[in-house]
C-alpha cells in the first residue's frame, strides 16, 4: 500500500502572535510523531501552506513551524482556498497513492474542506482524528469543535483513524 501524509497549514502564523492557537504544542507533537513515522515507513510527506496576503499566514507567518522540520525533498503546496486539492499540483503529487492521511489546521476550515475535496475527487483520503486542531468558537472549546468536525466528516463518509492506529 502506498501511503501519503499531508500536513495542512501548520504555519508559524497559527502558533504565535495574536492568533496563537490554544494547545498548539499538542498539535505540533502529534504532527511530529506522524511525520517521523511516515518517513520511517518510506511514505510520501507533503506540506500544504495557506497563503493569506496581509493576514496571519503571510510574511513570517507563512513559514511552516520550524519544530516540524520539513525535509528539503518533501513537496510544499501553496493554496489560497480552504480545500488544498484546489491546487491541482497536490492531486498530481498524490496520484497512485492508496491512502492519503490528512492532519493539521484548521479542523473546521481547511482540514474539513480538504477532506471533502478529496472525497469529491474520489481520492482515498483518511482523516487522522486526533492530529488536527482549531480555535475555540461559539462557546465551544477547540477540542469540542474538532470532535464536531470528526463527527460531520464521519457522517459524510470520510474514514477516520487515530494517531495511535497510524503509528501501530
Amino acid at each position: 500500500m502506498s501511503t501519503a501524509l499531508v500536513i495542512i497549514d501548520t504555519q508559524v502564523g497559527a502558533f504565535s502572535g495574536d492568533w496563537a492557537m490554544p494547545d498548539g504544542d499538542e498539535l505540533i507533537a502529534a504532527c511530529q510523531r506522524a511525520v517521523a513515522h511516515a518517513r520511517a515507513q518510506g511514505w510520501s510527506v507533503l506540506w500544504v501552506q495557506h497563503h493569506e496576503p496581509a493576514g496571519a499566514m503571510d510574511g513570517a507567518g507563512f513559514a511552516i513551524d520550524s519544530r516540524l522540520a520539513p525535509a528539503a525533498d518533501e513537496p510544499r503546496i501553496v493554496k489560497v482556498e480552504a480545500d488544498a486539492f484546489s491546487n491541482a499540483a497536490l492531486v498530481q503529487l498524490l496520484a497512485g497513492h492508496d491512502r492519503i492521511l490528512l492532519a493539521g489546521l484548521q479542523s473546521d476550515c481547511c482540514v474539513q474542506a480538504t477532506a471533502l475535496g478529496g472525497q469529491r475527487r474520489i481520492l482515498p483520503v483518511t482523516l487522522v482524528s486526533d492530529a488536527h486542531h482549531t480555535w475555540p468558537q461559539n462557546n465551544l472549546t477547540a477540542a469540542a469543535v474538532r470532535e464536531r468536525v470528526n463527527h460531520e466528516l464521519r457522517e459524510a463518509g470520510i474514514p477516520l483513524t487515530t494517531l495511535a492506529e497510524v503509528l501501530a
